[in-house]
């Protein structure tokens, strides 16, 4: 979706549904399905405010043991894009801005291509290890068995791998 800033008038506000197919960009993860939402632009003089609220899914592997699932996201879009007020008032701004504020610049076509925001907010929604349950219990680490299916003879030991040569030091220590 591409919106035309330079048509908004100050003061305008303009509601719109999103429905688009979303290119993510990355080989990890794919919107195969349309990404859904309402978004609202606001225009004043000196910027124009993105906000909307959007759904889409997508099919990943659980990280712990590895089942493909189908991840339902929501992202919150409440973007700021700041335009360029001599460009369309026929006199210069300048808007001073404090460490703070986070503020696109709009591009000086003052085209507002929503599409890279929403692909943006969804790809940061999604959560750094994505789970087939809350509890997943994962795959054995000897024979790969899923713990969720079913039980495997292996003891896992409670050490964790990267100090079990401390273990060995251990043991090699004369006892008191």
């Amino acid at each position: 979706m591409r919106i035309e800033v330079a048509a908004l008038e100050a003061g305008q506000v303009v509601g719109a549904s999103f429905s688009e197919t979303i290119n993510s960009l990355t080989e990890d993860v794919v919107f195969d399905v349309p990404v859904t939402g309402e978004v609202e632009i606001f225009r004043d003089r000196t910027t124009v405010r993105l906000r909307g609220t959007l759904e889409a899914s997508t099919p990943l592997s659980c990280g712990r043991c590895l089942t493909p699932l189908r991840l339902p996201l929501r992202a919150y879009l409440n973007e700021e894009f700041l335009v360029d007020a001599g460009a369309g008032s026929g006199r210069e701004e300048q808007r001073e801005l404090k460490d703070e504020d986070f503020i696109h610049p709009l591009g000086p076509d003052l085209i507002l291509d929503v599409t890279e925001v929403v692909r943006q907010q969804l790809l940061l929604a999604l959560p750094m290890i994505p789970l087939c349950r809350p509890y997943c219990r994962g795959l054995c680490p000897q024979c790969g068995v899923n713990w969720n299916e079913t039980t495997c003879s292996h003891q896992v030991a409670d050490v964790d791998p990267r100090l079990a040569p401390l273990l060995k030091l251990r043991d090699k220590l004369p006892e008191k």
